[in-house]
């Protein structure tokens, strides 16, 4: 059995805190309402703007780095196997967007794992191709995506355009109301869009997703192309250039308010600049305390990344819901920034606990299973998810 990278799976669990502070204001406030948000009370502020400075939108591209990273060690591992690395990738993709389906229509629509499992799709094209290859179209596709990323549209408010009605239906509704609001258009026209729409929507978002997560999971593909957290304490001046990006990035992030293209530029730049910096960062603080109990705390909730993610949703829907708690647009930013570190912090002393007793979570049991169906076995040595 090969081990398994811890620093990967740290890592994964690492962005776990990025991706729940982020989501909590749309917990929170939903899509269609978050550009409502304008908190007056100054510790809300604080909260809002350390939000959007240092953790929005540069928790996800790490987690698209992984993901890439894993591409390559999930197709190695089949190919020392002497396996066909397609039927696998396949399955692989279609278990993502599967779950990625349950998980929009049945507990939370601000899902990543059907972009992913769309994604893959065409990522695994390039599992053959050459590190230069692979750094060429990272940097074509970020090119590609800037004048994407300038526009400021809500496009889902354009889609849901009755903003109030959707606030009132999270807010007080019930859970089959609240379901009922997410995937239906109409009761007459949903199984014929659901039949028809959804297959062209899901070829669109293959594409869309290949734009927007490709610059890092392209990146990540070429670092396991050479094998990057291999003797990776041989590495420590290189991670220690890339951790200066942090600053960089902040600065560049600072300047959200500037309403001009050329802030909106940086602004975006500085999201993929902030999440290298975090990698390379957190890579050298693990490597000086690789023993520490907390590092290894973060390396099981990693294995976990699937679950707790799910988890996640189920947990602040039901705060922030009308069928739970119903707490939803009331409790400001700064409390929900708290609430977030307390479910994460939650999640990581379970997941300590329970990665000492079992090797995966369900969920990745369950998607593993799909993967790999009569070949599926101990096969829990590797960082492919």
């Amino acid at each position: 059995m090969k081990k398994r990278i811890d620093i990967l799976d740290a890592l994964r669990g690492f962005s776990l805190l990025g991706i729940l502070i982020a989501n909590m204001l749309y917990f929170q406030y939903d899509f269609v309402s978050l550009d409502a948000v304008q908190p007056d009370i100054w510790w809300d502020k604080v909260a809002y703007y350390f939000t959007k400075i240092f953790v929005e939108g540069s928790f996800v591209p790490i987690f698209g780095f992984l993901f890439g990273y894993g591409i390559i060690l999930f197709a190695r591992s089949l190919e020392n196997r002497e396996l066909s690395t397609r039927g696998p990738l396949w399955r692989r993709a279609i278990g993502l967007v599967i779950l990625g389906c349950l998980h929009i229509t049945f507990v939370w629509d601000g899902d990543i794992l059907l972009s992913y499992g769309s994604g893959l799709l065409i990522f695994m094209l390039f599992i053959k191709r050459k590190v230069k290859t692979m750094l060429i179209w990272a940097v074509v596709l970020t090119l590609c995506m800037m004048p994407i990323l300038l526009v400021k549209t809500d496009f889902l408010a354009i889609i849901l355009t009755d903003m109030k009605e959707t606030v009132d239906v999270l807010k007080n509704g019930t859970y089959l109301e609240v379901v009922k609001q997410r995937v239906s258009i109409s009761d007459d026209l949903s199984i014929i869009f659901m039949v028809i729409v959804l297959p062209i929507m899901l070829g669109f978002m293959a594409i869309f997703s290949f734009f927007a997560m490709g610059p890092l999971v392209l990146l990540g593909m070429a670092a396991a192309k050479v094998d990057f957290f291999k003797r990776i304490g041989e590495k420590m001046d290189l991670l220690k250039r890339l951790s200066l990006l942090i600053p960089v990035g902040l600065l560049c992030k600072a300047l959200l308010d500037m309403d001009h293209f050329v802030g909106e530029l940086l602004y975006s730049v500085g999201t993929y600049m902030l999440a290298i910096g975090y990698i390379a960062a957190f890579t050298l603080v693990f490597i000086s305390v690789k023993e520490n109990k907390i590092s290894q705390a973060f390396v099981n909730l990693g294995r976990l990344s699937l679950t707790n993610y799910l988890m996640q949703s189920i947990i602040c829907t039901t705060i922030f819901y009308g069928y739970g708690l119903g707490f939803f647009g009331e409790l400001g930013v700064a409390l929900g920034l708290v609430i977030a570190v307390v479910v994460y912090s939650l999640q990581l002393l379970l997941a300590n606990w329970y990665g000492q007793r079992f090797s995966m979570g369900p969920v990745e049991w369950a998607l593993r299973k799909f993967v790999y169906r009569k070949n599926f076995g101990a096969r829990n040595e590797h960082n492919s998810e």
